[in-house]
């Protein structure tokens, strides 16, 4: 019996885990490769939110895509990303985040931290943001890389060695903005890549979740 609650204690300790990992910033992924279409499988199709994982170049670790649509403007959905001090509103597991520098509306330098259970230690990551506008400023990419030399590390915290994302965020109508989010990174340290593999989809699901809930109850623009 008590064998079976150690088993329970550490499953409970690995799902937690691999769901943290995959937002710690959620946010954090730019391709400096191209991104293709290649190799996506659909993991979960639920509550309008499609789940796409692969495997990363190079890696033992997977990827994937997150694709919704959510009744806001691309506006508000590039506001929303760009608000860091708000990112434990929605965002899954995030600790703190905070504006390191702002050098304009379109780029800044951004931190956050993703608390882990037990016996993990703490995930952080400094990141770089760029926003790229249309023409018509009805569609945006927001591109995230992650500069793990930004600031200095932090006792008791492992710093992300890569960590690496894009949102692809278009108006589909006056009601409806479509949404595209891709990551892929490693979390550093001594996690396994099986644990964060095991649980790559729960954690944007959760997280999309989230923002549409809170997109949603605001007035579009």
């Amino acid at each position: 019996m008590q064998l079976n609650k150690i088993f329970q204690h550490i499953y409970q300790i690995i799902l937690k885990t691999g769901m943290i990992i995959l937002f710690i910033l959620p946010t954090n992924y730019s391709y400096s490769q191209t991104i293709t279409e290649d190799n996506w499988k659909l993991a979960k199709d639920k509550q309008d939110i499609q789940i796409y994982t692969r495997q990363m170049a190079n890696s033992k670790l997977k990827e994937f895509k997150a694709n919704t649509s959510i009744k806001t403007s691309v506006e508000s959905v590039i506001v929303t990303l760009q608000d860091v001090d708000n990112y434990h509103k929605w965002m899954v597991y995030v600790k703190t985040s905070k504006l390191l520098k702002k050098i304009n509306e379109d780029e800044s330098y951004i931190y956050s931290e993703a608390k882990l259970p037990w016996p993990f230690n703490n995930r952080d990551i400094a990141n770089h943001i760029n926003v790229y506008w249309s023409e018509e400023k009805d569609t945006a990419t927001l591109v995230i890389n992650g500069i793990p030399d930004y600031i200095p590390e932090k006792d008791g915290i492992v710093r992300m060695p890569v960590s690496k994302g894009v949102w692809y965020v278009y108006q589909l109508d006056k009601q409806t903005t479509k949404i595209e989010y891709i990551y892929g990174g490693d979390p550093g340290g001594s996690i396994p890549s099986w644990v964060v593999n095991l649980f790559i989809v729960d954690g944007p699901f959760k997280s999309l979740v989230n923002l549409k809930k809170y997109l949603e109850i605001k007035p579009i623009e």
